[in-house]
C-alpha cells in the first residue's frame, strides 16, 4: 500500500532530550533530532536527516532559545541552516503581551517582518498583527458558553479595504 512505516524512538533523561525516526518500510530516510535545556534559561537544539537511498545528508538545521522572566528570544534556521529565524516576546503584564518575528538570509537579509500583540480582556483575548506587505491581522477569541469558544478574525492589506477578509469560528 501507499503507507509509510516508521520507527521511532524517544530518549529524555533530566534536560536533555532526544529523538530518531527510521523509514522501516522503504529505507530511504534516517531522521533525529535533540534538545537540552540548561539551567541559565537556555535551551539548545537541532535536527538532521539523512537520505539513505541517496546516501547523503537531506536537511540540518540548529536551534537556540532564552527566557528569563517576562522576555523569551529565539532563533532557529531553516533551510540547512541557509536561513535565519528570529522571534522575541515580552510579557509586558498579565494581560498584554507583545512579540516580533523576522527571518534573514544572504539572499534575502531582512525577509518578512511581523509585531503583533494579545491583550486579556473582560470579555475575551484581543489579538492583532502588522506584518510585511501591510497584512494587518485582528482575532477576538472569547467563551460563549462552557466549552464552547468563538473565534472572529479579520485580515487586511493596509487600508485597501477590498482585501478584507473575516472569519468567524466556533469550537465546542
Amino acid at each position: 500500500g501507499n503507507k509509510g512505516a516508521d520507527l521511532g524512538v524517544d530518549y529524555g533523561k533530566g534536560n536533555l532530550a532526544l529523538t530518531s525516526v527510521l523509514d522501516v518500510k522503504d529505507m530511504s530516510k534516517f531522521s533525529t533530532s535533540g534538545c537540552v535545556s540548561l539551567s541559565s534559561g537556555i535551551v539548545l537544539g537541532g535536527d538532521a536527516s539523512y537520505s539513505i537511498s541517496k546516501s547523503s545528508l537531506s536537511g540540518y538545521n540548529l536551534g537556540a532559545s532564552y527566557s528569563s522572566g517576562n522576555m523569551f528570544g529565539s532563533i532557529t534556521t531553516a533551510s540547512k541552516v541557509s536561513q535565519a529565524n528570529l522571534g522575541l516576546l515580552y510579557k509586558v503584564n498579565n494581560e498584554l503581551s507583545v512579540a516580533t518575528k523576522t527571518t534573514h538570509a544572504a539572499d534575502k537579509p531582512f525577509g518578512s517582518f511581523s509585531v503583533g500583540c494579545s491583550y486579556n480582556a473582560a470579555f475575551g483575548i484581543v489579538k492583532a498583527k502588522v506584518a510585511d506587505g501591510g497584512v494587518i491581522s485582528a482575532a477576538v477569541v472569547t467563551d460563549i458558553a462552557p466549552k464552547v469558544t468563538l473565534t472572529a478574525s479579520g485580515t487586511m492589506t493596509g487600508t485597501d479595504s477590498s482585501t478584507f477578509k473575516y472569519g468567524l469560528g466556533i469550537v465546542m
